[in-house]
């Protein structure tokens, strides 16, 4: 009975490894391929737990394992999850590989499902050391999980910078420079409020020799949206 039980289990594991989705993204990084292991696809939507391996592009050394509670992305008609080793393409993939805090090595952002704010997608941050070692960022993954989806980077500036509206008339967009020993600091904000009547309150922050100073704005609602 028990030599019973443990082929079982055997088997057991065996099914659960063969029912999980293989996928590849292998050209979003200048560094790194990808192996994705997604726990389902239904109906070409992809999501539930899953496991990524990163490795060297040019070596194939394996560097890093992570895992993900909901990997949530979609697949075209064409493709067939259960084919096995499905090959992403750079703006189909959950994962994407950039320098998020400035110091010149690759950083990788997984999704991980659609915390962010009206259900938009949320990513942890996990970013790399001079060996290539990533570590879960709590500050980053934050601004990447609680508001319009992942933040947007500006190399020239040195700066990222998030999205957040409330209903139809608030809308803002808030930038900050990332420091290593500090964290975040933010250096410029701006909020567009249509919510009286037929104005639009705009009001501009920007961080100048230490100091945020402010600016207010009203405008017409209809020369502030026109179409240039």
């Amino acid at each position: 009975m028990k030599k019973l039980m443990i082929i079982f289990a055997a088997l057991l594991v065996s099914f659960n490894a063969s029912a999980q989705f293989k996928f590849l993204s292998n050209n979003t990084s200048d560094e790194y391929n990808a192996k994705l292991f997604v726990a389902d696809c239904t109906d070409g939507h992809c999501e539930g737990k899953a496991t990524i391996a990163i490795s060297d592009k040019i070596t194939g050394d394996d560097i890093q394992t992570f895992h993900s509670d909901d990997l949530d992305f979609s697949l075209t008609e064409k493709q067939n999850a259960r084919i096995g080793w499905l090959d992403l393409g750079k703006y189909q993939s959950p994962l994407i590989f950039g320098d998020f805090n400035f110091d010149g090595k690759e950083d990788l952002a997984i999704r991980n499902g659609n915390k962010g704010a009206y259900g938009s997608a949320s990513y942890d941050i996990y970013i790399s050391d001079k060996n290539r070692k990533f570590t879960l960022d709590k500050n980053l993954t934050k601004l990447a999980s609680e508001n319009l989806g992942m933040f947007d980077v500006d190399r020239k500036k040195k700066q990222i910078s998030i999205e957040q509206k409330s209903g139809c008339c608030f809308h803002s967009i808030t930038s900050y420079e990332v420091d290593s020993k500090k964290g975040l600091k933010e250096v410029s904000s701006v909020i567009e409020d249509s919510s009286m009547g037929d104005e639009v309150t705009v009001i501009t922050q920007k961080m100048v020799g230490g100091k945020m100073q402010k600016t207010v704005q009203k405008f017409k609602t209809k020369d502030y949206y026109a179409t240039p």
